[in-house]
This record gives structure tokens, C-alpha cells and sequence, in this order.
């Protein structure tokens, strides 16, 4: 039976309001990025709630301006307006402490010509005095103002009792089939999370679009127009997938805002939560310094990687820059030739749903767990054919191995004395692993660790 969609509750309103922290607070947790500069919300940013018993999602917009001056801003108001074409019950956040716009007036007439449920917020309504605000906002004729601190968590629980009466009661047959909406995978513990990490402009919401055939995150040539960490579900012949769509990563000294810290850490920790990292890199500019961090960042994480070249419709011969984009790998990151490579173009669609046979594979392969024996059987081959070093007439000796962990995958390698082991043997043994079981895509952690020879 396919999965139905748990009912939307979109929360809108004009600039900081408030909105990213009342969607943190409903949602339990710290996913939109909340600060005090305007228009830091730029995408929908979705995820499951629950309460009193019923589920559904929350959509977080960005704030709604009357004049939208740059294609940024147009693009978030597209934005807003699909999540409210969406929804089943509208928030509408408004700052008590601020007298009322006329765009928050102007915002509330639109409002009604959904036809659809609306629950009026007066958030930063802090203590009792300030609560007496609250009567300004009747004159909306948009019935009950919920007085609520979202900073707080004052004023929640009749907010969401509000909400929650609105929701459809065909959701209930969603809830006891167990359906999970989008930004669920905690309930989903099948999914595939795939995080889509690179520079800025390298295409990666671009290529979200492009596979969902639909404008759902924000693609501009500013850099730095994907702020939040963009969760959207997608399914594909028959598995459920979780893409991830991030905020370009760029080196430290271009960081020039403090939401672009928030913006970075979301995206790094992405990279730790994500089952396969689909690492997108300019195929008309190869290998960057910024590449190669980011490539090290998810190395050092341990987390399976895909690279993907973007932006293949530009080459002209393909042929001759595969191998120049090959050779490129071979000599700016050779620890990667163990990656799956793909060559994909947004625009032309061009092996775009062939990554999805990469993801499986690699996700796999993520997964592999070798028995002790089976890792010592292997060990007992390489030493026969090609004996550990020695120097200064002592012989390195290797006792064991075991894999005591997948994700990173990290082998423990017990040997006599740890100063003995070139760096270029244990990349031997590792080439051996890699040959022996199938890791590709998966960094491969070997650690070191001297025990006395049992007598």
C-alpha cells in the first residue's frame, strides 16, 4: 500500500517574527537555523511533530515580504506560497511586542483566501504583562490569538491543541498505519539518508529539483542561497530515500556572517548523520582546494561517498576530460580511487536516476561487518606473501585483527610494536581488505594497537 503523507502545518509571517524558533520548539528539535538577521529562513524546512496522539509535519518558511527586490526573495516567496497551497492548518506568527504592520494586515487577507484553518500566534509574549497584548490582534477577525513564547515554551500546549483540533480526521488512518511524514526517518529506520555536500554552485539543488521534477529548494547563482539543511523524501522503485540538500561549504575565510557558521555546522553534521555522501564537484573546473577539504572532512567522518561530476552538458569532449578528471584524482587525492565516480547534468537529466544504483550499492557496503576469523584467515595470506617490515634486525609481528565497527568502518589491527608498521604497509593490508570483501565508496579507519605475544 503506498505511504500517505501526514497533514502540513505551515507556519508564515513576515521577517523575524519568530518563526524558526516556534518550529524548533513544535518539532523538538534545533534543525532551522534561528538568528537575528533578516530573512535567514530561505527554504521550506519540514519535519514530523506529534501531539496528543496525533502526527503530522511542520513547514517552516521563509518570512513574506510585500516587494521582493532580488530573485532570492522572489524564489522564497514561491516557496511560501507551495508550503500554504499545502497545508492543512496555517500558523500565523505575529510579534506581540511590535504593533501591528500593514503588512501583517495586508498578510491576514491573503490568509483567508486559502479557505483553510488559520491559528493566530502572538509570539515574544514573555510574561503576564506583556501577554495583555495579545487583545490588539482581535481586530484581524481571525478568532482566538494563542499568546505564546517560542523562546520559552510558554503558551505551547493550548497553541497546539488549536492546531491539532483543525487537522483532518483522515489523518487518524495515517497514524495507526504507521506512516511517517517528511523529515521522519527516525521512524523510518529503512531509509537511505544521502547527503548532497559541496562548494557553493556546484549544483547540489539543482540536482535535488532535478530528480523530485520540482522546484522544492531554492536554486540561485548567488552563493550561499542554501542556508538550512533541506530534508526531502523520495522514493524510488520501491525504497524510500532521504535527501539532504546543504549549504555550500566553503573555506573559513570566506565565511563572512555569523549565519553562515550555522549554515556550515548544519551541513558538517549532515555529513555524520547521512548513510552515503554524494559529493558534488564543477566537472568544467575539476578538483578545487575546497574540493579537497570537503572530500578530507567526510574521510576523516568515515561516512561512504559517491563523486559526482556536475555539470556535464558543458564538456564538449567528454572522453578526454574523463581522463584528465581521472588523472586528476590520481594525483591531487589518491586515497579516493576506491569511490565511485559519475558524470551527471542537471539540465539534460543525464544519468541522474543511474546514482540511485550507486547509493544502494555503496550504502551496502557501508554496512559490511567480516567475522574475526574470517579477517585473521586473510591476515595469515598476507603474511605469507608479503612479510611485515623490520627494522634494526626486530621483526614487526601482527597478532590479530577484528572489525569492532561499521560507519566508520574501522578495523583494529593488534601487532607487537606499532613503531615498526610503515603507514605504506597498513595501506597495503587495507588495499587487501578492500580487495578481498567489497568496501567500495567506504573510507576504511585502521587502527594500530601494540599487545604482547601471548607465550
Amino acid at each position: 500500500m503506498a505511504r500517505k503523507k501526514l497533514p502540513l502545518v505551515a507556519i508564515c509571517g513576515r521577517p523575524n517574527v519568530g518563526k524558526s524558533t516556534l518550529y524548533n520548539r513544535i518539532t523538538g528539535r534545533q534543525t532551522a537555523i534561528v538568528h537575528a538577521e533578516e530573512g535567514i529562513t530561505r527554504d521550506r524546512v519540514s519535519a514530523a511533530a506529534e501531539w496528543g496522539g496525533r502526527k503530522f509535519r511542520v513547514v517552516d518558511t521563509g518570512g513574506i515580504v510585500e516587494d521582493p527586490i532580488d530573485s532570492i526573495l522572489q524564489k522564497m516567496q514561491e516557496q511560501v506560497k507551495s508550503a500554504l497551497d499545502e497545508a492543512a492548518v496555517i500558523i500565523f506568527v505575529l510579534d506581540g511586542q511590535q504593533e501591528m504592520t500593514r503588512i501583517d494586515r495586508d498578510l491576514s487577507r491573503e490568509l483567508f483566501k486559502y479557505g483553510k484553518p488559520v491559528v493566530l500566534a502572538i509570539n515574544k509574549l514573555d510574561n503576564q504583562k506583556l501577554e495583555e497584548n495579545r487583545y490588539d490582534f482581535y481586530e484581524l477577525g481571525m478568532g482566538e490569538p494563542y499568546p505564546i513564547s517560542a523562546g520559552h515554551g510558554i503558551g505551547m500546549s493550548e497553541l497546539l491543541d488549536a492546531v491539532t483540533e483543525h487537522l483532518p480526521k483522515v489523518a487518524a488512518a495515517a497514524e495507526v498505519e504507521g506512516e511517517e511524514g517528511e523529515g521522519a526517518e527516525a521512524e523510518a529506520p529503512h531509509i537511505t539518508k544521502v547527503a548532497v555536500i559541496g562548494k557553493p554552485n556546484v549544483g547540489k539543488s539543482s540536482f535535488v529539483n532535478a530528480i523530485l521534477n520540482e522546484n522544492r529548494v531554492i536554486v540561485d547563482d548567488t552563493p550561499g542561497t542554501t542556508r538550512d539543511a533541506i530534508d526531502v523524501e523520495f522514493k524510488w522503485k520501491g525504497r524510500d530515500y532521504l535527501f539532504i540538500d546543504t549549504a555550500g561549504l566553503r573555506k573559513k575565510a570566506g565565511i563572512k556572517k555569523h549565519v553562515e557558521f550555522f549554515s556550515i555546522a548544519r551541513s558538517l553534521r549532515s555529513i555524520r548523520r547521512a548513510d552515503v555522501c554524494l559529493v558534488m564537484m564543477d566537472a568544467t573546473e575539476g578538483i578545487t582546494e575546497q574540493d579537497k577539504r570537503v572530500l578530507n572532512y567526510v574521510f576523516e567522518q568515515g561516512t561512504a561517498m559517491i563523486l559526482v561530476w556536475t555539470k556535464w552538458d558543458l564538456v564538449e569532449d567528454k572522453e578526454a576530460r574523463l581522463k584528465a578528471l581521472d588523472d586528476e584524482i590520481d594525483l591531487k587525492a589518491p586515497f579516493l580511487k576506491y569511490v565511485p565516480v559519475i558524470t551527471i547534468s542537471n539540465v539534460s537529466r543525464q544519468r541522474l536516476f543511474k546514482t540511485f544504483d550507486l547509493i544502494d550499492e555503496v550504502a551496502e557496503n557501508a554496512k559490511r561487518r567480516i567475522s574475526t576469523s574470517e579477517l585473521n584467515k586473510l591476515m595469515e595470506e598476507v603474511r605469507e606473501g608479503h612479510a611485515p617490515p623490520s627494522q634494526h634486525g626486530k621483526s614487526a609481528k601482527i597478532l590479530y585483527i577484528t572489525q569492532p565497527s561499521v560507519k566508520p568502518a574501522t578495523f583494529i589491527l593488534f601487532v607487537n610494536q606499532k613503531r615498526l608498521f610503515h603507514f605504506s604497509y597498513v595501506r597495503f593490508i587495507e588495499n587487501q581488505i578492500r580487495q578481498k570483501y567489497k568496501f567500495d565508496g567506504v573510507p576504511i579507519h585502521i587502527e594500530l594497537r601494540e599487545e604482547k605475544p601471548k607465550r
